[in-house]
């Protein structure tokens, strides 16, 4: 696949538990600024499939509705992700050439995910191009509840964008999903299964920093350079694997073969090679 456009911005400022986009107002909808501020001109003009990647929790002012008031907040499930999708693709223009609308919310892996997609619609003939789009604004719900599972990490904004056709840049994508017992424990034995059987020159480790997800990406950080964002931008949950592609893509210093990988809560777990 052939990675023809790709737009990215992340979060910049420390607040209280997260790293912030400054330019994004916390007491409104988040989607409408994420749509004003990528300023994006969508223009189809051939066959193209659509998928939106999200992550796990938000509150429900996110996407417009009006928060319950009878609900913990951190237990407000992403019910609005269909709705969110639906503001992006009212953007678009010539509509008509639209032949595929998904969602995709297999929590920090999301990205992954709709890489592997990608190429399965590209192969099948179906389209000729794929659009992804994932955005995240941290609210007290995310916080919420990696505190309550005891989770040490910093959360993030972020938004990623990316055009996708047949050609070269991305190869082999992978995507799996293993039960785990413990949604939160990373396995090696699991995550080791996704180094290519040839030399990369760095990998992009899904890099939480917690004491599993170190361990069990102990064996992928051996085969190249490590590449690890999180300490920086925080973390994105559902689009973080397509951010931070963008960052390797846009990083003059980093040239050669990447191996971009992911693993989400519950077992999700998935990597690609990016050719710089």
């Amino acid at each position: 696949m052939h990675i023809s456009e790709f737009k990215y911005f992340k979060g910049t400022v420390k607040e209280d538990g997260y790293i912030a986009i400054p330019e994004l107002k916390r007491g409104r909808p988040s989607v409408g600024q994420f749509i004003k501020m990528a300023n994006l001109d969508i223009v189809l003009t051939r066959p193209t499939a659509f998928l939106y990647v999200d992550g796990f929790l938000v509150s429900q002012a996110d996407n417009g509705m009006r928060e319950p008031t009878q609900v913990s907040k951190s237990a407000i499930i992403k019910s609005g992700t269909s709705y969110i999708a639906h503001e992006w693709v009212h953007t678009f223009k010539n509509k008509e050439h639209l032949k595929h609308v998904n969602m995709i919310t297999s929590t920090c892996a999301s990205g992954v995910q709709a890489v592997w997609e990608a190429k399965a619609l590209l192969n099948s003939g179906m389209v000729e191009e794929v659009i992804i789009i994932g955005a995240e604004r941290i609210t007290d719900s995310t916080i919420s509840l990696f505190k309550e599972l005891r989770i040490p990490i910093t959360c993030g904004d972020g938004f990623a964008y990316m055009r996708l056709c047949n050609g070269k840049g991305i190869n082999d994508p992978v995507w799996k999903y293993t039960y785990q017992q413990n949604p939160f424990h990373f396995p090696k034995e699991v995550l080791d299964t996704l180094i290519p059987e040839y030399p990369v020159d760095y990998v992009k480790l899904h890099g939480t920093g917690t004491p599993s997800n170190t361990e069990g990406e102990s064996g992928l950080a051996s085969i190249g350079t490590p590449i690890t964002y999180k300490q920086d931008i925080g973390h994105t949950q559902g689009v973080s694997a397509l951010l931070e592609t963008c960052m390797v893509l846009d990083d003059p210093e980093i040239a050669g073969k990447i191996l971009v990988t992911a693993n989400g809560l519950g077992g999700f777990y998935g990597s690609f090679l990016v050719v710089k």
